[in-house]
C-alpha cells in the first residue's frame, strides 16, 4: 500500500526529492537514501530518476545509510541489528540512535549489544525542516539542470 502512494505521489508531483548515491566500479551507482523512491521509479519505468551523486568510502556510505534511514523513519530493529553488529566501535559512535531504538536493538543482537553499552548517548538530532528554498530549473541554453537558491 506504501508503494502504491508512493508511486501516485511521484506520477501527481514529480520526484520532489533526488536520491543519493555514489558512484562504483564500471558505471554503477549504490543507492545510499532513497531505496523506496527509487523502487517506484523503477516500477514506474522512468528513464531517469534525479539524484546526488556523492563519492563515499564504505565506511561513510554505512554511517549515512543507518543516519538516514532513522532520520526518515523507524527503521526494523531485526533487519538493523545485524547490519550495526559489524560496524567497529568508532564508527558505531557515529550513529545516531534514539533512546528506544537503541533498547529495541539491544533484544536483537548480543554483539551490537556490547558495543552499544560501551557508548554514551548521542545528543539529540534537529528533526525539522530546513528553513532554505532551493529552486532547480532547466536551462533553455545547455538543457541541464541548474540548482538557484533564493536570495
Amino acid at each position: 500500500m506504501q508503494m502504491e502512494s508512493l508511486k501516485a505521489s511521484i506520477q501527481r508531483d514529480g520526484f520532489c526529492a533526488p536520491i543519493l548515491v555514489r558512484p562504483l566500479k564500471q558505471n554503477r551507482f549504490e543507492v545510499i537514501s532513497g531505496n523506496h523512491r527509487f523502487m517506484a521509479a523503477c516500477e514506474l519505468r522512468m528513464a531517469e530518476i534525479p539524484c546526488v551523486v556523492c563519492a563515499l568510502s564504505d565506511r561513510a556510505a554505512r554511517r549515512l545509510v543507518v543516519n538516514l534511514n532513522t532520520i526518515h523513519g523507524q527503521p526494523n530493529p531485526e533487519l538493523l541489528a545485524p547490519f550495526l553488529a559489524e560496524f567497529d566501535l568508532p564508527d558505531l559512535a557515529d550513529v545516531f540512535l534514539e533512546a528506544d531504538m537503541k533498547e529495541e536493538l539491544l533484544k536483537w543482537d548480543d554483539t551490537l549489544a556490547d558495543l552499544l553499552s560501551k557508548l554514551e548517548a548521542p545528543p539529540a538530532m534537529n528533526h525539522d525542516s530546513p528553513t532554505h528554498y532551493t529552486a532547480v530549473c532547466k536551462c533553455p541554453v545547455c538543457g541541464n539542470s541548474h540548482t538557484k537558491e533564493e536570495k
